[in-house]
Protein backbone atom coordinates (compact mmCIF):
# COMPACT_ATOMS: atom_id res chain seq x y z
CA UNK A 1 0.00 0.00 0.00
CA UNK A 2 2.84 2.07 0.23
CA UNK A 3 3.93 4.75 2.72
CA UNK A 4 3.53 8.48 3.95
CA UNK A 5 7.12 9.12 4.54
CA UNK A 6 7.48 8.14 8.00
CA UNK A 7 3.82 6.84 8.56
CA UNK A 8 3.30 3.86 6.66
CA UNK A 9 0.56 1.98 6.10
CA UNK A 10 0.36 -1.53 5.09
CA UNK A 11 -2.44 -3.96 4.49
CA UNK A 12 -2.04 -7.71 5.64
CA UNK A 13 -4.89 -10.12 4.98
CA UNK A 14 -7.48 -7.52 5.57
CA UNK A 15 -6.10 -5.66 8.44
CA UNK A 16 -4.32 -2.04 8.11
CA UNK A 17 -1.20 -1.69 9.77
CA UNK A 18 0.28 2.09 10.78
CA UNK A 19 3.56 1.61 11.56
CA UNK A 20 4.86 5.63 12.73
CA UNK A 21 8.38 6.06 12.39
CA UNK A 22 8.93 10.05 12.41
CA UNK A 23 12.07 11.20 13.78
CA UNK A 24 12.88 11.40 17.84
CA UNK A 25 11.27 8.30 19.20
CA UNK A 26 7.58 9.59 16.92
CA UNK A 27 8.18 13.65 18.61
CA UNK A 28 5.57 15.37 17.84
CA UNK A 29 6.45 18.48 15.96
CA UNK A 30 4.45 19.78 13.08
CA UNK A 31 5.91 17.60 10.73
CA UNK A 32 4.61 14.67 12.87
CA UNK A 33 1.23 16.03 12.60
CA UNK A 34 0.94 16.69 9.33
CA UNK A 35 1.91 13.20 8.57
CA UNK A 36 0.01 11.85 10.93
CA UNK A 37 -3.19 13.89 9.16
CA UNK A 38 -2.39 13.09 5.84
CA UNK A 39 -2.28 9.32 6.61
CA UNK A 40 -4.97 9.49 8.52
CA UNK A 41 -7.14 10.54 5.73
CA UNK A 42 -6.31 8.18 3.74
CA UNK A 43 -7.49 5.47 6.35
CA UNK A 44 -10.69 7.18 6.67
CA UNK A 45 -11.03 7.08 2.60
CA UNK A 46 -9.97 3.24 2.46
CA UNK A 47 -12.36 2.44 5.12
CA UNK A 48 -15.35 4.19 2.87
CA UNK A 49 -14.33 2.32 0.01
CA UNK A 50 -14.11 -1.44 1.19
CA UNK A 51 -14.57 -3.96 4.42
CA UNK A 52 -11.67 -4.19 6.49
CA UNK A 53 -11.08 -6.70 9.65
CA UNK A 54 -9.03 -3.89 11.70
CA UNK A 55 -6.61 -1.29 12.24
CA UNK A 56 -3.03 -1.51 14.12
CA UNK A 57 -1.36 1.60 15.27
CA UNK A 58 2.00 1.44 16.45
CA UNK A 59 5.44 3.22 16.92
CA UNK A 60 7.95 1.39 14.41
CA UNK A 61 10.60 1.78 16.90
CA UNK A 62 10.95 1.17 20.78
CA UNK A 63 8.33 3.58 21.46
CA UNK A 64 5.04 4.62 20.71
CA UNK A 65 5.41 8.41 20.94
CA UNK A 66 7.29 10.24 23.43
CA UNK A 67 4.55 12.93 22.28
CA UNK A 68 4.67 16.99 21.43
CA UNK A 69 7.54 19.26 20.93
CA UNK A 70 5.82 21.53 23.85
CA UNK A 71 7.69 24.69 22.65
CA UNK A 72 6.73 24.17 19.04
CA UNK A 73 2.86 23.39 20.73
CA UNK A 74 2.96 26.47 22.67
CA UNK A 75 3.99 28.74 19.73
CA UNK A 76 1.63 27.55 17.61
CA UNK A 77 -1.12 27.59 20.16
CA UNK A 78 -0.28 31.41 20.53
CA UNK A 79 -0.35 31.66 16.98
CA UNK A 80 -3.61 30.01 16.18
CA UNK A 81 -5.86 31.08 19.23
CA UNK A 82 -5.26 35.02 18.09
CA UNK A 83 -8.69 36.33 19.58
CA UNK A 84 -10.47 33.41 21.20
CA UNK A 85 -13.54 33.47 19.50
CA UNK A 86 -13.71 30.36 17.60
CA UNK A 87 -11.28 27.45 17.30
CA UNK A 88 -8.63 27.36 14.67
CA UNK A 89 -9.74 25.05 11.33
CA UNK A 90 -6.00 23.42 11.69
CA UNK A 91 -7.11 22.57 15.06
CA UNK A 92 -10.87 21.14 14.41
CA UNK A 93 -8.99 19.12 11.23
CA UNK A 94 -6.37 17.93 13.47
CA UNK A 95 -8.98 16.76 16.44
CA UNK A 96 -11.16 14.89 13.87
CA UNK A 97 -8.00 12.26 13.05
CA UNK A 98 -7.70 11.72 16.61
CA UNK A 99 -11.42 11.55 17.79
CA UNK A 100 -12.39 9.95 14.37
CA UNK A 101 -10.71 6.52 15.02
CA UNK A 102 -13.29 4.96 17.64
CA UNK A 103 -16.11 6.03 14.79
CA UNK A 104 -14.13 3.68 12.39
CA UNK A 105 -16.69 0.72 11.51
CA UNK A 106 -13.65 -1.90 12.32
CA UNK A 107 -11.78 -2.56 15.67
CA UNK A 108 -8.98 -0.10 15.95
CA UNK A 109 -5.76 -1.55 18.63
CA UNK A 110 -2.87 0.64 19.90
CA UNK A 111 -0.31 -1.56 20.42
CA UNK A 112 1.76 0.74 23.08
CA UNK A 113 5.46 0.21 23.88
CA UNK A 114 7.75 2.06 25.45
CA UNK A 115 6.94 6.02 26.05
CA UNK A 116 2.90 6.53 25.13
CA UNK A 117 3.07 10.34 26.48
CA UNK A 118 1.05 13.33 25.62
CA UNK A 119 -0.75 13.34 22.07
CA UNK A 120 0.36 10.16 21.46
CA UNK A 121 -1.59 9.17 24.67
CA UNK A 122 -4.28 10.44 23.10
CA UNK A 123 -4.25 8.32 19.56
CA UNK A 124 -3.67 5.56 21.76
CA UNK A 125 -6.78 6.61 23.67
CA UNK A 126 -9.18 7.50 21.09
CA UNK A 127 -8.45 3.90 19.54
CA UNK A 128 -10.95 1.20 20.49
CA UNK A 129 -8.57 -1.11 22.17
CA UNK A 130 -5.31 -0.79 23.64
CA UNK A 131 -2.70 -3.59 24.18
CA UNK A 132 0.47 -2.21 26.88
CA UNK A 133 3.70 -3.92 26.47
CA UNK A 134 5.20 -4.72 29.95
CA UNK A 135 8.11 -1.77 29.51
CA UNK A 136 5.42 0.93 28.78
CA UNK A 137 4.83 4.25 30.25
CA UNK A 138 2.10 6.02 29.92
CA UNK A 139 1.32 9.76 30.43
CA UNK A 140 -0.46 13.21 30.03
CA UNK A 141 1.96 15.84 31.62
CA UNK A 142 0.34 18.54 29.55
CA UNK A 143 -1.11 20.21 32.67
CA UNK A 144 2.90 20.42 33.66
CA UNK A 145 3.40 22.98 30.78
CA UNK A 146 0.22 24.76 31.99
CA UNK A 147 -1.55 22.69 29.49
CA UNK A 148 -4.56 20.05 28.74
CA UNK A 149 -5.15 17.24 26.03
CA UNK A 150 -6.96 18.94 23.32
CA UNK A 151 -7.34 16.04 20.84
CA UNK A 152 -9.88 13.90 23.09
CA UNK A 153 -8.07 12.78 25.41
CA UNK A 154 -10.02 13.76 28.47
CA UNK A 155 -13.14 12.35 27.53
CA UNK A 156 -11.85 9.54 26.51
CA UNK A 157 -9.69 8.66 29.55
CA UNK A 158 -13.01 9.44 31.75
CA UNK A 159 -14.91 6.76 29.87
CA UNK A 160 -11.89 4.40 30.01
CA UNK A 161 -11.19 4.68 33.39
CA UNK A 162 -13.35 6.62 35.19
CA UNK A 163 -13.63 10.43 36.54
CA UNK A 164 -11.28 10.02 39.37
CA UNK A 165 -8.74 8.37 37.68
CA UNK A 166 -9.02 10.29 34.51
CA UNK A 167 -8.42 13.25 36.86
CA UNK A 168 -5.08 12.18 38.67
CA UNK A 169 -3.68 11.22 35.61
CA UNK A 170 -4.45 14.69 33.38
CA UNK A 171 -4.03 17.20 36.25
CA UNK A 172 -0.64 15.33 37.46
CA UNK A 173 0.92 14.63 34.87
CA UNK A 174 2.81 11.48 35.97
CA UNK A 175 3.68 8.92 33.77
CA UNK A 176 2.04 5.46 34.90
CA UNK A 177 2.96 2.24 34.37
CA UNK A 178 1.96 -0.81 31.69
CA UNK A 179 0.42 -2.85 35.04
CA UNK A 180 -1.41 0.94 36.60
CA UNK A 181 -2.90 1.07 33.16
CA UNK A 182 -4.24 -2.54 33.23
CA UNK A 183 -5.62 -2.15 37.05
CA UNK A 184 -7.27 1.40 36.14
CA UNK A 185 -8.57 0.39 32.74
CA UNK A 186 -6.73 2.64 30.62
CA UNK A 187 -5.30 -0.87 28.90
CA UNK A 188 -7.44 -3.66 27.60
CA UNK A 189 -4.28 -6.62 27.85
CA UNK A 190 -0.83 -6.82 29.18
CA UNK A 191 1.39 -8.87 27.35
CA UNK A 192 5.37 -9.28 27.38
CA UNK A 193 7.96 -7.04 25.18
CA UNK A 194 7.69 -7.80 21.41
CA UNK A 195 4.23 -9.32 21.96
CA UNK A 196 1.73 -6.52 21.46
CA UNK A 197 1.75 -6.77 17.37
CA UNK A 198 0.87 -10.41 17.61
CA UNK A 199 -1.55 -9.93 20.23
CA UNK A 200 -3.54 -7.21 18.28
CA UNK A 201 -3.28 -9.21 15.26
CA UNK A 202 -4.55 -12.39 17.15
CA UNK A 203 -7.64 -9.79 18.65
CA UNK A 204 -8.53 -8.41 15.46
CA UNK A 205 -8.76 -12.11 14.24
CA UNK A 206 -11.16 -12.76 17.42
CA UNK A 207 -13.27 -9.92 16.69
CA UNK A 208 -13.51 -10.57 13.17
CA UNK A 209 -14.82 -14.01 13.33
CA UNK A 210 -16.75 -13.83 16.69
CA UNK A 211 -18.79 -10.92 14.92
CA UNK A 212 -21.01 -10.58 12.03
CA UNK A 213 -20.58 -6.85 12.07
CA UNK A 214 -18.60 -4.16 14.49
CA UNK A 215 -20.57 -1.70 15.70
CA UNK A 216 -18.53 0.89 17.12
CA UNK A 217 -20.49 2.24 20.35
CA UNK A 218 -20.15 -1.79 21.81
CA UNK A 219 -16.61 -2.44 21.04
CA UNK A 220 -16.35 -3.52 24.77
CA UNK A 221 -18.85 -6.04 24.32
CA UNK A 222 -16.30 -7.34 21.67
CA UNK A 223 -13.29 -8.26 24.37
CA UNK A 224 -15.06 -9.74 26.73
CA UNK A 225 -15.03 -13.33 24.99
CA UNK A 226 -11.22 -12.71 24.19
CA UNK A 227 -9.09 -15.80 25.01
CA UNK A 228 -6.31 -14.88 27.75
CA UNK A 229 -4.24 -16.85 26.67
CA UNK A 230 -0.75 -14.70 26.29
CA UNK A 231 -1.27 -11.72 28.44
CA UNK A 232 -3.59 -10.68 31.37
CA UNK A 233 -6.97 -8.64 30.35
CA UNK A 234 -9.48 -6.80 32.15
Amino acid sequence: MGDNKGMILEEREGILILSMDMPRNNLMTADFFREYEAVMERVEKLAAERAYKGLIIRGAGRHFSVGADVEALAERTAAEFTDGSSLPEGHIRQKHFFTFLRELPFPVVSVVTGFCIGSGCEIAANSHYRIAEENARIGQPESAFGMLPALGGIARTAELCGIQNAYELVMSGDLITAERALAIGWADILVPKKQGFQEALALIGHISENTEKFVPCRYRSYIGSYPDERGERI
